[in-house]
């Protein structure tokens, strides 16, 4: 009997200890060449197998090489989501501004995975600004702020660009594929104000799919808080960046070291059981497949009190500015006013300077 107990127990405490390690899945966005160079690495696939990981896979191109790779993935039992892209002179990221772009690019997916017989868990949608506006950022950052403070009045493409992602995403649900979406934390506090500013201004496109990926990248926005704060019940959550991804005229994301990795997925784990990581490809030259698949989830996630109020003040300043930016006709008023008033102080400054001047040159002349 004693003996039975001891079984049971340490049946339950493995039970317990295996539900508390999430599900992981990575993001492989490489082109052409190197992707197939990537997955002819046979230790790749076998510790895919292992860690019962899933690969969402950024489908810059349909070549013949691409093709025999997702075959070999899909013979491998790895599951896989397509991440549809665009070419980068079309904005690269799905957008408010090349929607019907977007609809051709399914209409060939369509076609391609028909022909070749391939397998998908399911069709991702990544929301981003348009490539062309980062650029654009970089070399004319007044050019990006006058066609963003244009944009900020623009309802029609907005209205337009959901009607052609929620007829899209329609047709994607009709052929039987799950639907999800990788998002700006942002969109969470615009959904609670409700405005629309960042869709406008950013130019992208809040449209409801069957799963939402905030993307919590602390290789970018440092406070590791950003995770429990962009975090949603029932839902996922994507970490990194761990290196690599598009880059933007030559330059490339800041990456996470293992520490800061393994630290993100303990505070992930406690909020979610699905965590998909940015990216694939360095997260194995790193060899932190192996360390991701060893790591004892039950230990505790580290205080973040500090970082929680931290970053919920710079949440509360943003929720202020998507606010602000949601009116633009006033907001344009209030800065002129402030101009104006600026002027004017300026304008009675020098008036008393020359007053003071005048009667200083006056009685001296007395």
């Amino acid at each position: 009997m004693k003996k039975l107990i001891i079984l049971l127990g340490f049946i339950l405490l493995s039970a317990s200890t295996f539900a508390l390690k999430p599900r992981i899945s990575f993001f492989c966005e490489l082109k052409g060449k190197e992707f197939s160079e990537l997955f002819a690495d046979s230790s790749l696939i076998r510790q895919l197998i292992e860690m019962k990981a899933a690969i969402r896979i950024g489908l810059h191109d349909f070549s013949s090489e691409r093709t025999a790779t997702i075959q070999k993935l899909n013979k491998a039992g790895i599951p896989v989501v397509a991440w549809l892209l665009l070419p980068e002179e079309d904005g690269y990221w799905f957008n408010m501004h090349n929607g019907e772009k977007a609809q051709n690019r399914y209409d060939n997916f369509k076609k391609w995975t028909s022909d070749n017989n391939l397998l998908w868990a399911g069709i991702g949608l990544d929301l981003e600004p348009d490539m062309n506006d980062a650029k654009l950022a970089l070399h004319h950052p007044w050019k990006l702020a006058w066609r963003i403070y244009k944009r900020l009045y623009d309802n029609k493409s907005l209205i337009e660009a959901k009607l052609i992602y929620e007829d899209l995403i329609g047709k994607m649900k009709a052929d039987g594929y799950t639907v999800e979406s990788y998002i700006l934390s942002f969109l969470y506090e615009e959904r609670e104000k409700k405005t629309s500013s960042v869709q406008k201004a950013l130019g992208i496109v809040d449209i409801e799919v069957d799963k939402e990926i905030p993307m919590a990248y602390t290789s970018a926005m440092g406070n590791p808080a950003i995770i429990q704060l962009a975090h949603r019940e029932n839902m996922p959550i994507a970490l990194g960046s761990t290196g690599g991804g598009v880059k933007i005229e030559g330059i490339e994301l800041a990456s996470l070291n293992w520490d800061e990795l393994e630290r993100d997925l303990i505070i992930a784990s406690k909020l979610t059981n699905e965590i998909h990581i940015f990216c694939l490809e360095t997260s194995f030259q790193k060899g932190f497949l192996p360390k991701i698949q060893n790591i004892d989830f039950t230990q505790a996630a580290p205080d973040l009190t500090v970082e929680l109020s931290k970053q919920k003040k710079i949440d509360s300043t943003i929720g202020i500015i998507i606010v602000l930016l949601d009116h633009p006709f006033w907001l344009t008023v209030g800065i002129l006013a402030i101009i104006a008033g600026i002027l004017f102080a300026v304008y009675k400054l020098l008036a008393f300077v020359i007053r003071l001047f005048r009667r200083k040159k006056g009685a001296m002349g007395n």
